[in-house]
C-alpha cells in the first residue's frame, strides 16, 4: 500500500513538473533599446535621490519670503545648484517677462471664532492654503451666515449678509460677486478641495480675482470637517462671530525659470526638450504637482551625465534641454523669448505629477499621447517603453523574476498600474502641441491624485519606487530619441505600424458600429461619418509613419520600407471602405431605402474651398486669450464646438479647408455641425487670428 501511494505521489509530481515545464513563460514586449542598456539605466536611476530633492523643494507648506519675489526664488536657485552639481553642460536661470510691476503676497492671516467660544480656525503660518490669493488686508469682527454654494440669487433668499462673513460650499470666487458686490458681505469662507471624501482635512488652494473697480475683500479656505462643524452649528441656530485678521500687499516681482542642457556631439542643433513646472503661481508649492516632475527630469539628466562619464554610453548625438518653468505661461514665454532655440526642438516629454505612490493615491501612471492634429512616431516610441515597464514589473511580481524589478530600497512594492491614454491637455505639453508651434509632445502623469491642489500635496504621498520607474522611462526614451538614426528608423516604423494596426482596428469597429446603430432617418448621415472616421484614421497613420523620416531621412532602406507600409495602408483603406459600403447597402435594403452616392452637399462644397490661414501671432495670442476673446463674442454654437476648439485651431495649416478641419475634428470627437464650425472660423477671423482665403 505504501509503495502504491509513493508511486501515485511520484506520478502526480511528475505530471505537475511536466505541466509547469510545458507552460510557455511570459515574454517581455520588444523594446527599442537592448536589455543590457535598460538594466544599466535601472541600476543608475535613483528614486531615493529624486525623492530627497522633492523633500528639499516642498517638504513643508511654507509661505514665501518677501525678498524672494524681487531677488530670485528658492526653487530656481535649488534647481540651478543641482544642475551644476550633476555636471550639466549648461545651467542657468532665465528671467521671463512679467504680467505687471507687482504681485500679490500674504504676510499674515488668522481666522478666529470669538463667539460662543474662542477658537482659532485658520492660520497662514500653519498652512498657506487657508488664505485665498487676491485677498486684501483687513481686521474685522463679524457674524457668520451660510449661503450654500452662493453663486445664484436663490442662495440669498431670506438671508441678511450685509456686513457679515459668508460661509460657502465651493470656490469663494464663484460667490464673491453676489455676496460681496451686491449684498455687502465683508468676506468669505470657502470649502473646496479635490477629494474631501478621501481626506476630510485637506484644504484646497483657491484664489479670488477682484477687479480694480470692485470691493476689496478676503477669503479663507477650510477643510470639509471644519466647514460642516460651522454649518451644523448655524443650523442649530447658534450665533457664530468670527474675527479675521489679514495682512497682504503688492510687491515688486520677477518671473524666472531654470534651464539645463546636455549637449549632443553630432547634431547639437537638434534638441529633445524635457519640461516640468516648478511654479503654479507663487503661493502654491506642490510636492507631487509638480516638484515630482521637476526632480524626475533632473534625476534623468543626472543619470545620463553619469552614464556618459562612466563610459556606459557614448556621448549623445543630439542635445537634451531641460526646462523648469512656471506652468504653461513660462514655457510659452521661453519659446517667445528664444525662437532660435525653439526651432531646434524636435520632440517634448512633459512630466506633471509623476511621483505619487499609486496604491496610496488610488492612482495609475498615464502616458498621454498627442491629439489627432499631430500624429507622430513619438507616441509609439514612448509607449513601447511604458508597455515594457508594465510587463516587466508584472513578471517580476508574479513570477519572481527579480532581475526585472524596478524598485527603490525604501520605496513601495506597488504594482505598476498604467495606461496609454488620449490627449486631454492641462499642462506644458499643450504649448508645444499648439498649431503655431507644432512640436510633438507627450506627457507622463499619475491620475487621479487624492490630494490634488490641496494642503495635503506633500512628499509623504510620493514614492521613491514610482520615481525610479519614471526616471527609468524618461532616460530610456531620451537616450533612444537623442541617438536614433536611419538604422533605428526602421524599428520606429515597425513600432508605429504595428500599434497603428490596433488603432485602425478600433476606428474601423467604431465606424461599423455607427452604421449598425443608424436608424432609417440617420442612415445616410451615419454612412458619411463612418467613412470619414475611417479615412481620417488612415490619414493619421500615414502621417505618423512619415514623421519617422526625421530619423530615416533619405536612407534607401528607410524609404523603401516606408513606401511598402504606406502601400499596405492604402490597401487597408480600400478594403475597409468597401466593407462599409456593403454594410450600408445591406442597411438600405433592410430599411427599404435606395442607396445614395457619397457626395458633398452645397455647403460642404462651398466650405471645401475656404482655407483658414494663420495671421502672425500677437503677444496676447495664447490659447487662453483667444478663447476669452471668442467668449466675449457670445457665439451661439453647439457645446461640441467649445469641446473641440483647441483642435479646430490646431488643424489650421494653411492647406486644410474649413470642411477638412471639420471632418478631422469630428473624427476625434463627435460629428460637429458644419454651420457652427463655419461660425467659429468667422469669429476667429473677426478676432484677428486667421484670414479666410478662397481656393
Amino acid at each position: 500500500m505504501k509503495n502504491r501511494l509513493a508511486a501515485i505521489s511520484m506520478l502526480i509530481l511528475m505530471v505537475f513538473v511536466s505541466l509547469s515545464v510545458a507552460q510557455p513563460q511570459e515574454k517581455l514586449p520588444r523594446t527599442l533599446l537592448p536589455m543590457k542598456l535598460l538594466q544599466d539605466i535601472i541600476n543608475e536611476a535613483n528614486g531615493e535621490l529624486a525623492l530627497q530633492n522633492e523633500v528639499f523643494l516642498t517638504g513643508v507648506n511654507r509661505n514665501r519670503k518677501a525678498e524672494e519675489y524681487a531677488g530670485g526664488y528658492f526653487e530656481t536657485a535649488f534647481i540651478l545648484e543641482k544642475l551644476k552639481e550633476y555636471g550639466f553642460d549648461q545651467a542657468q536661470i532665465v528671467d521671463l517677462p512679467t504680467r505687471g510691476q507687482t504681485t500679490w503676497d500674504a504676510e499674515e492671516a488668522e481666522l478666529w471664532v470669538v463667539e460662543p467660544v474662542r477658537k482659532k480656525i485658520a492660520d497662514l503660518k500653519e498652512l498657506p492654503a487657508v488664505l485665498c490669493s487676491g485677498s486684501s488686508s483687513v481686521e474685522v469682527t463679524a457674524e457668520l451666515v451660510d449661503v450654500g454654494q452662493g453663486y445664484s440669487e436663490d442662495f440669498y433668499k431670506d438671508k441678511e449678509v450685509k456686513d457679515k462673513i459668508v460661509l460657502v460650499y465651493g470656490p469663494p470666487d464663484r460667490a464673491r460677486r453676489l455676496a460681496v458686490e451686491k449684498y455687502g458681505a465683508v468676506g468669505l469662507i470657502g470649502c473646496s478641495s479635490s477629494h474631501p471624501e478621501f481626506d476630510r482635512d485637506q484644504i484646497g488652494w483657491n484664489s479670488i480675482r477682484v477687479g480694480p473697480k470692485e470691493k476689496p475683500t478676503f477669503a479663507f479656505m477650510v477643510s470639509e470637517r471644519t466647514y460642516f462643524d460651522l454649518k451644523m452649528a448655524l443650523e442649530r441656530k447658534d450665533k457664530i462671530v468670527l474675527k479675521a485678521v489679514v495682512k497682504t500687499r503688492q510687491v515688486p516681482y520677477k518671473e524666472e525659470m531654470a534651464v539645463g542642457l546636455i549637449k549632443g556631439a553630432e547634431k547639437p542643433e537638434e534638441e529633445l526638450v524635457l519640461t516640468a513646472h516648478l511654479f503654479e503661481g507663487f503661493a502654491k508649492q506642490g510636492a507631487n504637482d509638480d516638484a515630482s516632475g521637476c526632480v524626475a527630469i533632473l534625476e534623468a539628466g543626472r543619470v545620463i551625465k553619469k552614464m556618459i562619464a562612466d563610459g556606459t554610453i557614448p556621448p549623445l548625438k543630439r542635445s537634451i534641454r531641460f526646462l523648469f518653468v512656471p506652468e504653461i505661461s513660462g514655457t510659452r514665454a521661453y519659446i517667445q523669448k528664444y525662437p532660435e532655440i525653439a526651432r531646434r526642438f524636435f520632440a517634448n516629454l512633459n512630466e506633471d505629477m509623476v511621483g505619487e505612490a499609486l496604491v496610496k493615491n488610488l492612482s495609475a501612471f498615464r502616458l498621454e499621447t498627442t491629439p489627432y492634429s499631430l500624429p507622430t512616431y513619438l507616441n509609439d516610441v514612448v509607449a513601447s517603453f511604458v508597455d515594457w515597464m508594465g510587463a516587466s514589473q508584472r513578471i517580476a511580481q508574479d513570477l519572481g523574476w527579480k532581475d526585472y524589478a524596478v524598485l527603490s530600497p525604501a520605496g513601495s512594492r506597488d504594482p505598476f498600474y498604467y495606461s496609454i491614454a488620449p490627449f486631454s491637455g492641462g499642462s506644458d505639453h499643450i504649448v508645444f502641441i499648439d498649431g503655431s508651434v507644432r512640436v510633438p509632445a507627450v506627457m507622463f502623469i499619475c491620475w487621479p491624485d487624492m490630494w490634488y491642489h490641496t494642503s495635503g500635496d506633500l512628499p509623504d504621498k510620493s514614492d521613491s519606487t514610482q520615481l525610479k520607474r519614471v526616471v527609468t522611462l524618461t532616460v530610456a526614451s531620451a537616450l533612444f530619441l537623442a541617438n536614433a538614426g536611419p538604422e533605428e528608423s526602421r524599428a520606429i516604423l515597425n513600432e508605429v505600424s504595428s500599434r497603428g494596426l490596433e488603432r485602425l482596428g478600433k476606428e474601423k469597429g467604431r465606424a461599423v458600429d455607427l452604421l449598425l446603430k443608424a436608424d432609417k432617418k440617420n442612415l445616410a448621415a451615419s454612412r458619411k461619418e463612418a467613412v470619414n472616421i475611417l479615412r481620417q484614421a488612415v490619414a493619421r497613420e500615414k502621417e505618423a509613419l512619415e514623421s519617422a523620416g526625421f530619423f530615416g531621412g533619405n536612407a534607401p532602406q528607410f524609404v523603401s520600407l516606408l513606401t511598402a507600409k504606406l502601400n499596405t495602408l492604402a490597401q487597408f483603406e480600400t478594403a475597409a471602405v468597401n466593407e462599409l459600403e456593403v454594410l450600408y447597402r445591406q442597411s438600405c435594403q433592410s430599411q427599404g431605402l435606395k442607396p445614395e452616392k457619397l457626395t458633398l452637399t452645397p455647403d460642404e462644397l462651398r466650405l471645401s474651398r475656404v482655407v483658414p490661414v494663420r495671421k502672425p501671432a500677437r503677444a496676447d495670442d495664447d490659447p487662453w486669450a483667444v478663447m476669452m476673446r471668442l467668449r466675449e463674442m457670445n457665439l451661439k454654437v453647439s457645446p461640441l464646438i467649445y469641446q473641440a476648439e483647441f483642435e479646430l485651431r490646431n488643424f489650421i495649416d494653411g492647406k486644410k479647408s474649413i470642411l477638412d478641419i471639420r471632418n478631422a475634428a469630428s473624427a476625434e470627437y463627435e460629428p460637429l455641425p458644419l454651420p457652427d464650425v463655419e461660425k467659429y472660423f468667422l469669429a476667429l477671423e473677426q478676432a484677428g487670428v486667421v484670414e479666410l482665403k478662397k481656393k
